[in-house]
């Protein structure tokens, strides 16, 4: 009897189990897509380098591939030049500048121009403007400490956390907000406690010496970006670039951050934010940020 009542409960959960398999098929999320538009990446800063825009359109959902915009011509005008952006060999789509440097305290035009246009059947015309902030005047120092608040950071190791603390006098204006870059020996240093803490506003801090004594009643210095100290040996080199930044180029940056990806599970994209326009939609952002920097060497204690 006890046989057979295990071969009907045997048989039960089989065909239960059959049931839902036989019932189970793939379903693929068809959203509909918009229109095609052109996307628009640059940047231009008061550091004497070459700047680069990227062109590009917007891609399927589902897709990996990312079709470039080549051919076009890509120019920035302000503080009384004009300056040209050329077509990388083997990288269509891709626009160096020569090597040049943007002034603080200027309005900046980028004009760009695509004769043979795939997207319309007319002449693509991009353009976008934005103002190039004033910065501090300099960094006068840079430091590497260990953690020193006893509260912790979330997702920070105490015992491996490298804190980059620069000291400087900060501008009156409290609606300036700065973008922190972090450089390891060279090479652009991303680890996530960095990534964290690379998006802050000076209000509150306007006007006063940053880390000096008015800011250390508690003997605490306030670090710009957190390293982590496996990726560090003695003598490497740590490079901070202090980006002053504009509020609306501050909002589209948080907007790219809260944004969830592509997977249409995850919820609906956020609204497009963008300073680029034409004669057709497009999207992206186009900065002008001044920059100062500061380095500093790292040696291990104990």
């Amino acid at each position: 009897m006890g046989t057979k009542r295990h071969t009907k409960v045997f048989l039960g959960m089989f065909l239960a189990a059959f049931w839902l398999c036989s019932c189970t098929e793939d379903i693929t999320i068809a959203p509909p897509e918009g229109r095609r538009r052109p996307v628009v990446e640059g940047r231009f800063t008061n550091e004497l380098k070459r700047h680069e825009v990227v062109l590009s359109y917007t891609s399927e959902l589902y897709t990996d591939s990312i079709e470039m915009i080549p051919n076009a011509i890509v120019y920035v005008e302000g503080g009384g030049d004009t300056i040209y952006f050329h077509e990388q060999d083997g990288k269509p789509g891709h626009y160096l500048s020569d090597s040049v440097a943007g002034r603080k305290h200027h309005w900046y035009h980028l004009e760009i121009q695509v004769p043979e246009n795939t997207l319309l059947d007319f002449p693509l015309r991009i353009y976008a403007d934005s103002y190039m902030p004033k910065n501090v005047d300099q960094i006068d120092s840079l430091r590497l400490l260990p953690l020193l608040t006893e509260e912790g950071i979330p997702f920070v190791d105490e015992q491996a956390a490298v804190c980059v603390c620069p000291y400087f006098q900060a501008l009156p204006d409290s609606n300036m907000v700065y973008n922190v870059e972090l450089f390891l020996n060279g090479n652009h240093f991303k680890n996530r406690p960095s990534q964290l803490m690379n998006l802050f506003s000076m209000r509150g801090y306007a006007g006063y010496y940053f880390n000096g004594p008015e800011m250390l009643e508690d003997n605490i210095e306030v670090p710009v970006g957190i390293m982590n100290k496996s990726y560090m040996r003695e003598g490497s080199v740590v490079k901070l670039k202090l980006h002053s930044i504009t509020r609306d180029y501050l909002y589209f940056l948080y907007n790219q951050k809260l944004s969830v990806g592509s997977n249409p599970i995850m919820g609906a994209f956020p609204a497009n934010i963008t300073n680029i326009f034409s004669n057709c939609d497009a999207i992206g952002w186009f900065s002008t940020t001044s920059v100062v920097s500061a380095e500093a060497v790292y040696h291990e204690w104990e």
